[in-house]
């Protein structure tokens, strides 16, 4: 789940009303149109270690009881410093803070990833800028600890996986890549072990439109029927 938002250069993130004591939410295909500059804010969560958690960015709430895997919707803050927080959901138990500075007519994404026998938690920059004409960006957060290194390959609609090249190779869990091009079109995401021939992760054929940018997610699958990796995927600009 995420949230779909056609940005250019020279377009700014506005909010429709003042938002010193307020926090809005947006989902599906959104654009905010006001007068002020906002910064949007979402959460990413891949940690199976951390329990059903709260989040807040200074006093405002800006997720409830949410658990991974999840990409939640952006909300709309006040740009400036501000203390993230953690809390076990329901209790005043901090669980982890980020300072990070929210800036305006930028979206971020707060990363919960597992660490060890923990989770940590980072504040992500994340795109705001459509993709070129005739491309779509993508980006990829790697969680899969039980996995461990994975080649990544997106498969052109009518090719075979076995003849296709990783857009990403050896990606261990915790790299988070920057936002790579490629050209629009119909693809299947496949995910393996680095090295490996054989998937743990074969997705269904997708068709990327020029202008798109989006963030997946890759975290181990805790169903021991299903494939061995789960991918969500996050709409940065639509």
């Amino acid at each position: 789940m995420g949230v779909c938002m056609t940005l250019r250069k020279s377009r700014y993130l506005v909010a429709v009303l003042a938002l010193a004591a307020t926090v809005g939410v947006l989902s599906g295909c959104q654009s905010v149109a006001g007068s002020q500059a906002v910064s949007l804010v979402r959460v990413i969560d891949a940690s199976y270690n951390a329990p059903a958690v709260d989040v807040y960015v200074g006093q405002t709430q800006i997720a409830g009881n949410i658990a991974a895997p999840l990409i939640t919707n952006y909300a709309i803050l006040s740009p400036g410093v501000q203390t993230t927080k953690i809390d076990s959901t329901g209790t005043t138990k901090v669980l982890a803070t980020v300072n990070g500075d929210y800036l305006a007519s930028t979206q971020h994404s707060l990363y919960l990833s597992d660490s060890g026998t923990g989770f940590t938690a980072t504040l992500l920059t994340d795109q705001v800028i459509a993709a070129p004409a005739g491309d779509f960006d993508v980006r990829f957060l790697q969680n899969a600890n039980a996995v461990g290194s994975v080649d990544i390959y997106l498969v052109p609609d009518g090719s075979k996986f076995a003849a296709a090249t990783p857009i990403v190779a050896n990606l261990a869990p915790g790299q988070v890549t920057s936002y790579i091009p490629v050209a629009v079109g119909s693809y299947q995401l496949v995910i393996a072990p680095a090295g490996s021939t054989k998937a743990s992760y074969t997705g269904s054929a997708v068709v990327y439109t020029s202008g798109q940018v989006r963030t997946l997610l890759i975290t181990d699958q805790p169903n021991v029927d299903q494939q061995p990796i789960n991918v969500v995927v996050g709409d940065d600009v639509d």
